[in-house]
């Protein structure tokens, strides 16, 4: 990845975040482009995912390959859900075709096309190519302020008790007792074990149960960690990321936010995703809401665009859509992204990313601003919480009620949409 003559800061922070990315998994990551800036997806280049239906046909397009493709037959590494999704290890590929180069022959040889796909990288606040990113919009900055942006909204009606389920990169421990960060006062989860030094995405899934707890006082959240100790550089495969999925539903939850997702290849849902809905999240009364991306495109993103999943972009503190937001089939509302302050870890954070590389910043105050996709999710998740907390409403109920909240809007670009901007005040620091 020689890229020190690229001249455009979209293009270098692409790059940079998949130099990051790639070192932080050991080499396990590839993508669908020659230069890295213009990537659209992320995959492991040895592993292939495959609905156990469709099993059979895929070993006999194996077998119709030509000789000399494969060296050797690909193995099931793992069932996964049930023995519904199948994980096979691929062998050595002596003419060196990638992962999607193999599926074009594969699927000439007769495998259906969705069968089979990569097992792509679903990264956090998520985005993809085209100058896109694999990461928030904005690495997180110091603020003067004292209290969240938007503020704790108060609460006092509660109906019935409601859980949240933040899958993410883990929780800060110490801000759940922080005196800074009274908001947080009972949220648990898998510590992603910060010290003095911050990783990169260090904070983002307590900043994220920040903006819950901010929207819904009364609401119970565990953050499910999924990049604990800032292991995987924010990201997690497709097929490890519905066992984390899983995990979540142990905690019985009416309401899952993922600020994470990814693009895929020939823009096709996502196979591991589709097979957790339909064996596991079809069946409960539990809501999935999602970062549509940070990309400023409509391609679709996953989870996010899948009918059954609410696809949240981010609005500026304005109401218009933001610059870097996802749009399209990816959004099913915006809701605030862009400059949300709330908790954050304590310690010294260097960038990564250009045209801050480099930059040290020394977060001392318990808070941090931060824009993205990312924290517009949560806003969305919390409502719904709050709906059901003060109405003793079903998900899917409190769902419906908080999207149809939403003013519709127009825009030349993003086309009609639905913008919620409530509860927050229309006053600014």
């Amino acid at each position: 990845m020689s890229d020190w003559k690229i001249g455009n800061d979209s293009r270098r922070r692409t790059t940079d975040q998949l130099r990051d990315f790639r070192a932080a998994n050991d080499g396990q990551v590839a993508w669908d482009t020659e230069a890295p800036a213009d990537f659209t997806y992320l995959f492991d280049p040895d592993l292939l995912l495959v609905r156990s239906a469709d099993a059979a046909a895929f070993e006999r397009a194996v077998g119709a390959l030509d000789d000399g493709v494969l060296k050797g037959e690909p193995r099931i590494d793992v069932e996964l859900l049930d023995g519904e999704l199948l994980r096979y290890a691929l062998p050595e590929r002596p003419r060196g075709e990638s992962v999607p180069e193999l599926l074009d022959l594969l699927e000439a040889a007769g495998l259906p096309l969705g069968a089979a796909s990569p097992d792509h990288w679903v990264h956090v606040a998520p985005g993809g190519g085209g100058g896109g990113t694999a990461c928030p919009a904005t690495e997180p900055e110091e603020t003067g302020l004292t209290e969240p942006w938007p503020p704790q909204a108060p609460q006092k009606k509660k109906s019935c008790d409601v859980s949240v389920v933040v899958v993410d990169t883990g929780w800060n421990p110490p801000s759940g007792n922080d005196p800074r960060t009274p908001w947080l006062h009972g949220v648990t989860g898998d510590d992603e074990d910060n010290g003095p030094d911050l990783r990169p995405y260090a904070g983002h899934g307590t900043f994220i149960a920040g903006i819950v707890r901010c929207v819904a006082p009364a609401t119970t959240v565990f953050v499910e960690g999924f990049a604990v100790g800032g292991m995987g550089g924010g990201g997690i495969l497709e097929s490890d990321l519905i066992s984390q999925l899983e995990e979540a539903l142990t905690h019985d939850p009416q309401v899952i936010n993922l600020s994470a997702g990814c693009r895929t290849r020939l823009d096709l849902p996502s196979i591991a995703l589709e097979v957790f809905h339909r064996t596991r999240l079809r069946k409960r009364d539990c809501v999935l809401v999602a970062a549509a991306g940070n990309d400023s495109w409509a391609a679709p993103f996953w989870p996010a665009a899948f009918d059954w999943c609410v696809g949240v972009g981010s609005l500026d503190r304005d109401g218009r859509v933001s610059d870097f937001s996802n749009f399209g089939v990816s959004a099913d509302v915006y809701a605030l992204g862009r400059n949300h302050v709330n908790a954050f870890p304590d310690g010294t954070f260097v960038c990564h990313e250009s045209p801050d590389k480099g930059d040290v910043r020394v977060f001392s105050t318990g808070l941090a601003r931060w824009s993205g996709t990312s924290f517009a999710a949560p806003v969305v998740a919390g409502l719904i919480a709050r709906h059901i907390s003060e109405t003793g409403s079903s998900a899917a109920e409190a769902r419906d009620a908080v999207l149809a909240s939403a003013a519709y809007d127009s825009d030349p670009i993003v086309g009609p949409h639905l913008e919620l901007r409530q509860p927050y005040p229309h006053h600014h620091p």
